[in-house]
């Protein structure tokens, strides 16, 4: 199958749309952090042009960093969950249905786990972010920071989902990172956003 970001913006957008399995949630998260990574990228870019910030080219490797995370994450759920698809249609009466099910779901979950860590090691530098970047970027910088907190949501639901499908004993670990990652990247995110409402002029 080929790379997600091989089709024009249009197919991505009409695939998402159709009632086809993929890509799902965790694919759409995966490039909604991208682009959310992006306008942070783009928003240190545009600052180091317009002064000497060396201290921001750090955060630039960083969040370029996530950007190619985020995007090879969104093949890899469109591989994972299709596999999960597969075993959906294995006929009931076969005997290693239950076992393919359970193992695909289990698979189906570590990609959005990973893709949840991810966004949140980049929200964890937005509120540096939002309080450093040249003013006429404050608001990619609160923009980047949404679209990572969006997909931190939706990488955390589709956990969700699949947690069913693993094992008992395993679970309980589970729910609780992600219990922390959501605060975490609450946190970070709504901190973001109250840096640039303050530089923007609001409250």
């Amino acid at each position: 199958m080929s790379s997600l970001w091989a089709h024009p913006a249009q197919a991505l957008l009409e695939a998402a749309a159709s009632p086809d399995a993929t890509p799902g949630g965790g694919a759409t998260a995966a490039i909604t952090g991208a682009f959310g990574a992006a306008l942070l990228g783009m928003a240190v870019g545009i600052t180091q042009q317009k002064g000497d910030h060396a201290a921001l080219a750090e955060v630039l490797e960083e969040v370029t960093a996530l950007r190619g995370q985020l995007q090879g994450m969104a093949d890899e759920d469109v591989q994972a969950f299709g596999t999960y698809v597969e075993a959906q249609h294995l006929p009931k009466e076969d005997p290693g249905r239950s076992a393919a099910l359970r193992t695909a779901g289990e698979a189906a979950m570590v990609v959005p786990l990973a893709l949840a860590r991810a966004v949140v090691g980049g929200l964890a530098r937005a509120p540096e972010l939002a309080a450093q970047v040249h003013p006429e970027v404050v608001s990619d910088v609160g923009a980047g920071a949404s679209l990572l907190r969006g997909a931190l949501d939706a990488a955390l639901l589709t956990v969700q989902i699949n947690l069913p499908h693993v094992p008992a004993s395993k679970r309980g670990a589970i729910q609780a990172e992600h219990d922390r990652l959501r605060a975490q990247g609450t946190q970070a995110a709504q901190a973001t956003l109250d840096t640039c409402h303050k530089r923007l002029g609001g409250k």
